[in-house]
């Protein structure tokens, strides 16, 4: 129940943050110049913000506020409905100083659904998802070891996550991570965290009024990939970085996990549920609220204050500069770690050899299956790694260490047919007829178009 809710609520924040910016197309089924109609609306709302409001002791209050405001005329004038929303809003956001708070117009997106069809907010949602490439607007490597990943909108895990692996496997060899979300305005709560921190890590849990309890939440284990914990990383961030885009850089600042570049975030920490008050409006409350487990609170109204405050304009090139320095150090560690990885190897490939010359294949294995766990830990560890490794032994040398080899790569990689063919190859080359034909049988089984097991077999025939 408490991972439903809390996805639902997450989902809405989303709606709303992406439909109040889609383009659309208005029909409007109703006048506002209709008094009885406009005050129905009116009361509508406040009724709304005193029952649903996340802080239920400031709800009463806000309400009433802005009841005072609708009897002092402040709408009568007003008979364009988006004229009307944003007026509304404008005084709410005044009142209750939660930037959340939004009335807005049911609207058709450029698709041109029915605005109170149950499909007009997934289909909403769908469109503008193709038409921002799920938020992700820019990814390279801005100088050698250092990664640029610039989201401006969080979608829902479920629909960005093969974008977020490919963005994060592209980035896995950096030494310096900058990250900009200067111009992103929410979505779908904080799993970037996750890439970062290790798992188990608790995030900022979100207070609703209607279950008066806490929701914990936690980073992902079903990123993909390992979390890169030790990476430098460098948030960029702005007056427009909102919502969602603030959960991540207070999750990672609080962790001390990343340093926070630029302005004060613009200081959205609720969580919003979405409320259609007829068939023309809809208005977004904010019923939950973050808290931190680290600082016990949130950045509701303040921001996220960065680590070094730096103009918008010099923000992105201050982050640089900081993370030339960072990757430096990051990099010179690393290679250090993986010459020690280096070393430690070759003297297994000593051991390796020296017992395949003596005839101890048992122990020849085991130097080999250290080898590899030190490759794997080292991050080296592939099939072509291997490959080029067995490359060394084909002049005939070491016969044993070639086969070896090439056998480990089978057990290491399983489903490959690659690993398998080129087994049964190289077997078939030294005269093993009875292994090259168990190889090229498994490389057919897993591959049944591979030409190097076909041809083999055909060979083994005549």
């Amino acid at each position: 129940m408490r991972r439903s809710r809390m996805a639902k609520s997450r989902i809405t924040m989303v709606l709303l943050a992406l439909f109040l910016q889609a383009p659309t197309f208005a029909q409007q089924p109703k006048s506002l110049t209709d008094r009885a109609y406009k005050d129905d609306v009116l009361q509508k709302i406040a009724n709304l913000v005193e029952t649903k409001y996340v802080l239920a002791e400031k709800g009463k209050g806000f309400a009433d506020g802005f009841r005072a405001r609708c009897a002092s005329g402040a709408y009568a004038s007003l008979g364009d409905p988006k004229e009307f929303a944003a007026r509304v809003t404008e005084d709410l956001i005044a009142i209750t100083y939660d930037k959340h708070m939004n009335l807005r117009v049911l609207e058709s997106s450029d698709i041109g659904e029915k605005p109170v069809s149950p499909l007009h907010h997934p289909v909403r949602y769908s469109r503008l998802r193709e038409k921002e490439n799920t938020g992700l607007t820019r990814l390279e490597m801005i100088e050698p070891g250092i990664g640029v990943l610039e989201l401006r909108r969080f979608y829902s895990f479920d629909q960005a996550k093969d974008m977020i692996l490919a963005a994060m496997t592209f980035l896995a060899s950096a030494n310096a991570i900058i990250i900009d979300v200067r111009e992103n305005g929410g979505g779908s709560g904080d799993y970037l965290s996750s890439y970062f921190l290790p798992y188990p890590t608790q995030l900022c849990g979100l207070y609703t009024r209607q279950s008066g309890a806490l929701m914990e939440c936690w980073t992902r284990r079903d990123i993909g990939m390992q979390p890169r914990t030790d990476v430098p990383v460098f948030i960029v961030t702005g007056p427009r970085t909102f919502s969602a885009a603030e959960y991540f850089a207070y999750d990672m600042q609080s962790r001390k996990r990343a340093t926070l570049v630029g302005e004060p975030t613009k200081g959205g920490a609720h969580d919003i549920d979405l409320f259609r008050i007829d068939d023309q409006f809809e208005i977004s409350i904010s019923t939950g609220r973050a808290v931190s487990p680290v600082t016990g609170g949130n950045w509701e109204g303040t921001g996220v204050i960065p680590d070094v405050p730096t103009a918008p304009a010099a923000a992105m090139d201050k982050a640089l500069l900081l993370a030339r320095k960072a990757a430096e150090t990051y990099g010179r560690g690393k290679d250090e770690k993986l010459k020690k990885a280096v070393d430690e190897m070759q003297a297994y490939v000593d051991r390796a050899e020296k017992a395949f010359r003596e005839g101890r294949k048992d122990d020849a294995d085991a130097a080999l299956d250290s080898l590899f766990r030190v490759a794997r830990s080292a991050g080296v560890l592939t099939e072509f790694f291997i490959d080029v490794f067995a490359y060394e032994y084909q002049s005939g040398e070491n016969e044993a260490m070639l086969l070896a080899l090439l056998k480990k790569a089978t057990e290491l990689f399983p489903r490959s047919p690659e690993a398998h063919a080129r087994l049964a190859e190289v077997s078939y080359d030294l005269g093993k007829k009875a292994q090259a034909l168990s190889y090229a049988q498994k490389t057919l089984e897993l591959d049944p178009e591979n030409r190097i097991a076909a041809k083999i077999l055909q060979k083994l025939k005549k």
